[in-house]
């Protein structure tokens, strides 16, 4: 297996151990066959990463204000389903490495790709390990039920899995956060852009049904002490700089253009609030 492929396979393998921890209903499959644990990426800060016991707050008591607006923005977004905002949220699902730099094309202004983008996609891959130690920990610790076991209402993708998954923090939330705040250091030129992106990716779970307002700011909060704390690694340091080059030189090259209506068509839904 020549470098790129393991590269990629590491990639796939990071996103699958998350997918689970996020309840997907699909995980995507890796290049290769085998998953030896050896393949699997190690994360930057191991023991090091943020303490979620500490920084976290726990979720919302359901009789609380904030418990009860969870619910009422759960029931109010139902009215989305079959919307171009409904679709979007159920793209988003996709926790695939080629589809996560997918949905950040249109911000980042050129098509991003797995094969284009391994050094960006190793250094994804490595954040992802640090990131399913602290999203898991948090989902075994407080177990809270997903809304739609609450009250009724469309949901946008498959529910097989998702219920015996915690609510609580959102792990799509924390990927698209932490992609954006990534991405938005890298090409500073765009952070407005895919930081948006960032958030709505967070949004779309709400929109899907799958989980809480709370949730999604709970992996906000976690994406963000974990990326504050990346910055500690000096090897995070070293994969940024070749991730940037790597990003530099796709935007010299002018190549892999974005589809100007599909990009328009996601910005009329990415500037307005689903709720």
């Amino acid at each position: 297996m020549n470098k790129l492929s393991r590269v990629r396979l590491a990639a796939g393998l990071a996103i699958c151990g998350l997918a689970v921890l996020m309840g997907c209903a699909t995980a995507p499959a890796p290049d290769a066959p085998a998953q030896s644990p050896a393949d699997f990426p190690s994360g930057y800060l191991g023991a090091g990463a943020p303490d979620e016991r500490i920084f976290l707050p726990p979720p919302p008591a359901d009789p609380s204000i904030a418990g009860r607006a969870d619910l009422a923005i759960f029931k109010s977004t139902r009215v989305l389903a079959g919307t171009a905002r409904w679709d979007m949220a159920a793209h988003d699902a996709s926790v695939s490495p080629q589809d996560l730099l997918a949905d950040f094309g249109c911000a980042f202004g050129a098509t991003l790709t797995t094969s284009d983008t391994p050094a960006l996609s190793r250094l994804s891959a490595r954040t992802m390990s640090d990131a399913v130690r602290i999203v898991g920990s948090a989902k075994d610790r407080y177990q809270r039920a997903r809304p739609f076991l609450r009250a009724k209402g469309p949901i946008c993708i498959a529910t097989d899995d998702l219920g015996r998954s915690g609510s609580y923090p959102s792990g799509h939330a924390t990927v698209g956060w932490l992609y954006g705040m990534i991405l938005a250091e890298l090409v500073p030129d765009h952070a407005s852009e895919v930081l948006a992106r960032g958030r709505a990716y967070g949004e779309s779970r709400v929109v899907c049904g799958v989980h809480y307002q709370s949730d999604v700011e709970a992996g906000r909060t976690t994406a963000a002490a974990l990326f504050a704390a990346l910055h500690s690694s000096q090897a995070f340091q070293t994969d940024m700089i070749a991730a940037g080059a790597e990003l530099s030189a796709l935007q010299a090259a002018k190549t892999g253009s974005v589809d100007p209506k599909a990009c328009e068509a996601e910005n009329a839904e990415l500037f307005k609030s689903p709720w």
